[in-house]
């Protein structure tokens, strides 16, 4: 046989190095220095370079079918975060439902939403106030990032922002936990409603500028924001696209981000698969190996679950 990185180093091997460097943020050096002291393998950084690449190749084509999964959730949690691809500010997006993860990297423009996000899709969308999302007739606008808004005002100069903040504070908190006791607190929330409105409308006119663009952004968004009132299984909250994207925020800091286009690509398709296993209560580095040695043979590997 001839000898050769697909000789050298077999899929769940390759798997291993790819499970350190992507899901753990070792870099390929102290990986190398890993496997020395605990395996006592030998293996040149170019190669654990391509075993790594090489794996998230093989899981980009399975990611393409996942898409169409995403488009059968009925809730999506949608974020982005800052993403740095040597000299390139990019942004990492996450498209997060019940059963589904996919992650992308490119521009923060729509063009990139839309290949997460399709026309096939009718479920509800959670999110924070970005701009490209509004055009979405089904959303959740996040009440947490509001909530942080009116809590940094509560500590304004002006007395006024203070009282104000505080009043948007106190609505926006007290409509959440009365849709947390159900049925018995959905009453409360008209009057919680009006009163939110009012603080919104007194807010608009102002002359405190952060004061001012909260109320205007609550106001302007209102549908959104209380869409969890009139629908009651919706979160109030997006914080399941904010944990998906908290481990990449920390891999960011400690690889600086990815070097090339095909790095970027092979990165969010591999954690694609990672979480979107975890989701699924399959076992990610089983799977993964299984769809490398797939991948080798000329074989698209079937979604994870199916």
């Amino acid at each position: 046989m001839k000898l050769s990185e697909y000789t050298m180093v077999g899929p769940m091997l390759a798997t291993f190095m790819a499970a350190l460097n992507r899901r753990c943020g070792m870099s390929r050096k102290k990986i190398q220095e890993f496997l020395k002291s605990w395996l006592n393998f030998n293996i040149s950084y170019g190669l654990i370079c391509e075993s790594i690449r090489e794996v998230g190749i093989a899981c980009n084509p399975v990611v393409d079918e996942l898409i169409d999964d995403l488009q059968k959730e009925d809730k999506i949690h949608m974020d982005e975060t800052p993403w740095y691809q040597k000299g390139i500010f990019c942004w990492v997006w996450v498209a997060i439902g019940h059963k589904t993860a996919i992650y992308r990297i490119g521009s923060r423009k729509k063009e990139l939403l839309l290949q997460l996000i399709t026309q096939a899709f009718l479920g509800w969308l959670i999110t924070d106030g970005y701009g490209a999302y509004r055009s979405h007739t089904k959303r959740q606008r996040c009440l947490a990032h509001l909530i942080r808004k009116a809590v940094a005002l509560t500590g304004a100069v002006s007395k006024e922002a203070q009282k104000t903040g505080d009043w948007l504070l106190r609505e926006m908190r007290g409509l959440i936990k009365a849709m947390a006791r159900g049925e018995d607190g959905k009453k409360e929330c008209k009057p919680i409603l009006a009163r939110l409105k009012r603080a919104c409308n007194l807010g608009s006119k102002s002359d405190h500028d952060k004061l001012k663009s909260l109320a205007k952004e609550i106001l302007n968004d209102w549908d959104a924001v209380v869409a969890f009132v009139k629908n009651p299984g919706l979160p109030a909250t997006n914080n399941e696209a904010e944990r998906a994207l908290r481990w990449v925020v920390l891999y960011r800091k400690i690889t600086f981000g990815t070097r090339t286009t095909e790095g970027s690509t092979s990165y969010a398709a591999t954690i694609s698969l990672i979480e979107t296993c975890r989701l699924r209560n399959i076992d990610p580095w089983d799977y993964i190996a299984n769809v490398l040695a797939q991948g080798r043979k000329g074989i698209v590997a079937q979604a994870p679950g199916v």
